[in-house]
């Protein structure tokens, strides 16, 4: 990513016959990469496996492994400080211990140090913050929190104790599920996303939840993409318009939508959230080589988006990997620093130096593009400068927007 125009392939590890590769998280302090693999089908696998490495970050090395045997792991989190770091894996299956925490401090010698199990629903994912609260996506059964310190203090028999009550979940929406639920960085707000399958008209929005009572959650606002509305879902071509991964900065979430790519919200004002971007990704792939469940859509944009000074990155199950850059409300929380949804790794940036005269006031459209191309829309002096640098380095890239998607999609600032 030496080039964010020209990303290449530096390193491989190699694949687990009837298998996925399914999730996988780096701790980059540690030189540790945490892959997780589930079976496809009789003879594949269902682990952990953890590498190392020494200075080259391309070539990670088998240091240790878990086997869950016949059981299969779904999602992740990893949670992580300078005394251990953890792996709490949703399985997804309403068996007994659908939360199972897995202890890689030593990662020659990983282990399971305990298991929970939900009152309602299937345990989906599961966010810990620094502190140790626990956001906890129950697919049907809803959204509860509960307190995971035991785990991340390393008190013996540990437990999941719930600060929600069973019966005060938060519902799913009718005919959703709670697919994800993270908290915005700073503030007593979490955000949910909804996932369902086709067929299905209207597909899944997003929701803003105030979490400031663990035992009376409450939504403040929905956030939704254009074929959220049942009228645009009719007309729009087969997909799945439903939200998946987020990741938030204190203002902002970027958010992983399936056939409608990449949504960007300005959530600064938690009872207004406002669309500010998206991107579709399109064009990389030929109709034969896509996702023959999920529609006919060219993007099917899934991962929870990493940001990483200044740039977007987005993985989609049809196109591949996009690096984007972002430029618009509230574009300093995404400038330096790293963020993302499924570990508590992010590290945002520190704030700029105070100057002796107030910052000028910033009008106009935001712009975003991929590192590989941009169009700048009008606005004020200072950002078409900009724009105009960035469209000098990348030029050899391409550009192109169409006119008629601007006008189409009037409230969304185009990514191309």
């Amino acid at each position: 990513m030496a080039d964010p125009a020209h990303p290449r392939p530096a390193g491989s590890l190699p694949g687990r016959p009837l298998s996925t590769a399914r999730e996988l998280r780096a701790v980059p302090a540690a030189h540790l990469l945490v892959v997780m693999t589930y079976a496809l089908g009789r003879g594949g696998g269902n682990r952990f496996d953890l590498y190392r490495w020494a200075t080259d970050c391309t070539h990670p090395e088998p240091t240790g492994a878990l086997d869950f045997g016949a059981r299969a792991p779904h999602e992740f989190f990893l949670w992580t400080s300078a005394a251990r770091t953890l792996l709490f894996t949703a399985m997804f299956s309403g068996a007994p211990g659908d939360l199972q925490v897995i202890d890689i401090s030593d990662p020659a010698s990983p282990h399971l140090v305990g298991a929970w199990s939900p009152p309602v629903g299937l345990l989906h994912s599961v966010t810990v913050t620094d502190g140790g609260t626990a956001y906890l996506s129950l697919w049907t059964g809803g959204l509860l929190v509960a307190d995971a310190s035991d785990f991340i203090e390393g008190r013996p028999a540990p437990m999941l104790r719930l600060l929600t009550p069973a019966a005060a979940a938060l519902p799913a929406l009718r005919a959703g599920n709670v697919h994800s639920a993270v908290p915005v960085p700073g503030r007593p707000l979490v955000l949910v996303t909804d996932e369902r399958y086709p067929p299905a008209c209207p597909y899944g929005p997003a929701r803003l939840v105030d979490v400031s009572d663990p035992a009376h959650l409450r939504v403040v606002a929905t956030l939704a993409a254009p074929e959220n509305d049942p009228a645009s879902c009719a007309a729009a071509p087969v997909g799945t318009y439903t939200s998946h991964n987020p990741t938030l900065t204190p203002n902002l979430a970027f958010i992983s939508w399936y056939s409608s790519g990449l949504q960007v919200f300005d959530i600064a004002d938690a009872g207004h959230p406002a669309p500010v971007a998206e991107y579709r990704p399109a064009g990389g792939s030929p109709a034969g080589a896509r996702d023959p469940q999920l529609g006919v859509t060219q993007a099917l944009t899934w991962s929870y988006p990493v940001l990483r000074d200044g740039l977007v990155y987005v993985a989609d199950i049809n196109q591949g990997l996009y690096l984007l850059r972002y430029q618009g409300p509230h574009a300093e929380e995404v400038a330096a620093g790293f963020r993302e949804g499924n570990s508590n790794l992010s590290a945002p940036a520190a704030p700029p130096a105070p100057t002796s005269a107030p910052a000028p006031a910033v009008a106009g459209p935001v712009v975003v593009a991929t590192a590989s191309a941009a169009r700048a829309r009008p606005g004020d002096d200072g950002r078409r400068r900009l724009v105009a640098v960035i469209l000098i380095v990348l030029a050899a890239a391409g550009v192109l927007i169409l006119a008629a998607d601007r006008l189409r999609r009037h409230r969304y600032n185009s990514l191309s």
